[in-house]
């Protein structure tokens, strides 16, 4: 989410728990008088179309987010431990990775946002992001970067006994959504928490060649080629990260040092543009180590959703952090001549089905909904343009759910097979998530 989403107001809307066919609307304006020296014309403001809560939409965003936790979730702790855990699968009792876990908090941000007075709601948010402690390394003390922490990608039965692969890429969505947590539970340890994750990230910058790694790993001579890949989702995510740091802080120096971390981030980023062919962005850079010596090697030539939808994104954080007009066009024309580009590339045809649809990993198209809600902000008629066909994709996987368990099929026009990973919690999520922002959507003045 970028920094100005935290100033602007919330979105007026009362909890489904106290009222299912709630009237939202304005009145129709008084009549304007407009004189000159001739003529006196009155002039009359439509009244605002009434809308009826809940909408369809709202009402299969609601059903599909309780499948989720109906199938997924484990409740336990207390207090201030009190936790909502999402396993992996929804049949069998292994504990979802931190990927998933976070991917899920990403999702329930969205319905507090179209909740935002539903307590019940909010203090669901608060234990899937209390969950995230599970993960946290046991000694932050021992990094080596000064006033950091990092989180595993595994769960412990205890808070702050996380075990394996520490990644960057995890970790820098984790400081996301403890700033989205800052944001929605106003407790600063959620901004400091994401300044120590924040740091345990930069201390993994390659200053010869730029970039982040994706995992800790991949800072040692023996890493693979994956652990080696400067990918562009743990580089967007710190654009994203570190420009909404620089609108939060208050001391100057502070500010100056974010920002400048996110245009770090931004520059090693726009090196995966494929441009001039187009606007979408390439997965990552790959990094060659010859005789000790790290050097540049090719770019990751795949196309996700989440890239592009993490670097529109980016943009938008970018150009509420400038007052620079020359840098705030080019932010916004990047941001939208991406957004035309990944709806090109990924709202295809199934042939089969006839029918339009998002192709690739559901929680990576999410990424670009969210995108495309938040360009909202900034070009209405644009972002509309593409929120509809959200709106048209996450409806037709809602259609083809299985019959005995609700969830949806791994692509939207085809049918529950259980052999293409339907199971994995983190790709329910995702048509989870695009059909609470097809409610926000549905809402919206």
């Amino acid at each position: 989410m970028h920094a100005k989403a935290y100033c602007k107001l919330r979105i007026s809307a009362v909890s489904l728990l106290l009222s299912i066919s709630l009237l939202c609307g304005c009145q129709s304006e008084p009549a304007q008088t407009t004189n000159d020296a001739t003529t006196t014309t009155a002039v009359t403001t439509a009244p605002a179309p009434q809308i009826t809560r809940p909408t369809e939409q709202e009402t299969m965003a609601l059903d599909m987010v309780n499948t989720i936790f109906d199938l997924y979730s484990e409740k336990g702790g207390s207090g201030d431990n009190a936790y909502i855990n999402l396993r992996e699968y929804h049949n069998q009792p292994h504990s979802g990775y931190l990927w998933s876990n976070f991917s899920g908090v990403g999702m329930q941000y969205y319905v507090c946002k179209l909740y935002p007075d539903d307590a019940k709601q909010t203090e669901i948010f608060r234990r899937m992001i209390n969950n995230f402690k599970y993960f946290r390394q046991s000694d932050p003390s021992s990094n080596a970067a000064e006033n950091s922490v990092k989180y595993h990608s595994a769960r412990g039965q205890r808070v702050n006994s996380g075990s394996g692969d520490c990644f960057f890429d995890d970790n820098i969505w984790v400081a996301r959504n403890y700033l989205r947590a800052y944001e929605i539970l106003g407790d600063e340890w959620y901004l400091e928490e994401a300044i120590r994750v924040n740091n345990w990230v930069l201390s993994g910058w390659n200053n010869e060649l730029g970039g982040i790694v994706w995992s800790e790993v991949g800072l040692t001579d023996s890493a693979n080629e994956q652990h080696l890949e400067r990918g562009l989702s743990a580089n967007a995510c710190g654009i994203m990260v570190n420009a909404t740091l620089s609108q939060l802080v208050e001391d100057p120096e502070a500010k100056a040092f974010y920002l400048g971390w996110a245009e770090k981030f931004y520059d090693f980023c726009k090196k995966m543009q494929n441009t001039p062919a187009s606007y979408d962005y390439w997965n990552g850079i790959h990094t060659i180590i010859e005789n000790g010596v790290r050097k540049d090697g090719d770019v990751n030539r795949v196309h996700f959703s989440y890239n592009s939808g993490s670097m529109i994104l980016a943009n938008l954080a970018l150009y509420d952090c400038t007052e620079d007009q020359a840098k705030k066009d080019a932010y916004m024309d990047d941001a939208l001549k991406t957004a035309a580009a990944a709806k090109k590339t990924f709202y295809v045809l199934d042939s089969a089905a006839k029918k339009m649809y998002y192709q690739g990993d559901p929680w990576f198209a999410a990424i670009l909904c969210e995108a495309y809600y938040e360009l909202r902000e900034y070009n209405e008629k644009a972002a509309n343009r593409y929120l509809q066909t959200f709106s048209d994709n996450v409806t037709l996987a809602y259609a083809n759910r299985d019959k005995r368990t609700d969830l949806c099929p791994y692509q939207a026009p085809q049918k529950v097979t259980w052999d293409k990973n339907e199971s994995y919690v983190i790709h329910q999520v995702g048509f989870a998530q695009q059909a609470v922002i097809a409610a926000l959507y549905s809402i919206a003045p």
